[in-house]
């Protein structure tokens, strides 16, 4: 893929953590540092009672490349959470009235080495094909991997060079160069900055008239007492089954003021989607973790929150209540 930075100046993504944190993030992918002690499996199997969501999570989980599965390991519940998104997307793509022919295309924004793109892929038997987008390079061996080229493509650049025109050219799967039915951004925006209207802006040209787009974003809080009371419980109740108390400790001296620098709040997110999409509910919520879905199609949306049903967060995790619920 030829691929050109859509806005703003190069400066933009040589400035950005993404870019300045690149050997940390190599390091990861690559299983050099910060490796979970344990596999990454849901630890409430109890609690979810659709087996479609477990077989989801079966085929994440398995083929997962050592980067995804720190995210997993980091971030409570999002396993669970990626699973139930993904069956209900199938699930509305089998209950539509398109050609049985039609492929759906899904583009999940930065997002390791496409480990939920890939079962996303393999689940709904290539009906829904993906693209990954990943400036860590280290990422593509493990998407090769696993991956099924006749369903899920690759490209190692930041979403930042990713427009229409690179998609008009890409020849693998040619679904693509009418935009996407769905988008997914895996936490990436927060790598770049805080400019979350330009972000939004350049994403949503890939967008379908009636496609749903996602956003996973971990966001900073008013009262910083709260944001901290938060990380308690994300790091003693779900990152501590994984990594060491000196790792977590590393990690949030290391890593974690980058990323709260990129980080925004509630409002200053919704605002953003708001400015492009007319439609928006919130999903999820885990500690300061939140996933938005939003669309200009009413009907679409609204199909898809019938479909997915209701989230599976114990509550030392969920400071939300009525979830999903409908924001504009």
């Amino acid at each position: 893929m030829k691929t050109t930075t859509p806005f703003g100046a190069d400066e933009y993504l040589n400035e950005s953590a993404m870019v300045r944190m690149a050997g940390y993030f190599d390091d990861l992918a690559t299983g050099k540092t910060q490796v979970p002690r344990q596999p990454v499996r849901t630890r409430i199997p109890d609690r979810i009672t659709d087996p479609e969501v477990l077989k989801y999570h079966d085929l994440m989980v398995d083929r997962a490349g050592p980067l995804f599965t720190h995210f997993l390991a980091s971030v409570p519940c999002i396993l669970e959470e990626m699973s139930r998104v993904g069956v209900a997307l199938e699930r509305l793509v089998q209950s539509s009235h398109d050609t049985p022919k039609r492929v759906y295309g899904f583009y999940e924004v930065d997002a390791f080495d496409g480990t939920n793109g890939r079962a996303l892929a393999t689940y709904s038997q290539g009906k829904i094909k993906t693209l990954t987008s990943s400036p860590n390079q280290a990422n593509q061996q493990h998407f090769n991997r696993f991956a099924d080229p006749e369903t899920s493509q690759f490209c190692p650049q930041s979403f930042l060079r990713i427009d229409a025109g690179v998609l008009r050219e890409a020849t693998s799967f040619p679904e693509f160069r009418e935009g996407f039915d769905f988008i997914y951004e895996t936490a990436a925006f927060q790598f770049y900055g805080q400019d979350r209207e330009q972000q939004i802006g350049h994403v949503s040209k890939l967008l379908k008239p009636d496609g749903l787009i996602f956003f996973l974003e971990k966001l900073n809080q008013p009262d910083q007492a709260v944001y901290e009371l938060r990380e308690r419980a994300k790091d003693d109740l779900h990152k501590l089954h994984y990594f060491t108390p000196e790792e977590v400790a590393w990690k949030r001296n290391q890593m974690l003021t980058q990323m709260h620098n990129g980080q925004v709040e509630f409002d200053v997110l919704l605002r953003a989607i708001r400015s492009q999409f007319a439609h928006v509910y919130l999903l999820w919520n885990s500690t300061n973790f939140y996933e938005f879905v939003a669309s200009n199609d009413a009907d679409q949306i609204a199909r898809f929150v019938s479909i997915l049903g209701l989230p599976v967060v114990p509550a030392e995790f969920c400071f939300e209540a009525d979830l999903p619920r409908k924001l504009a």
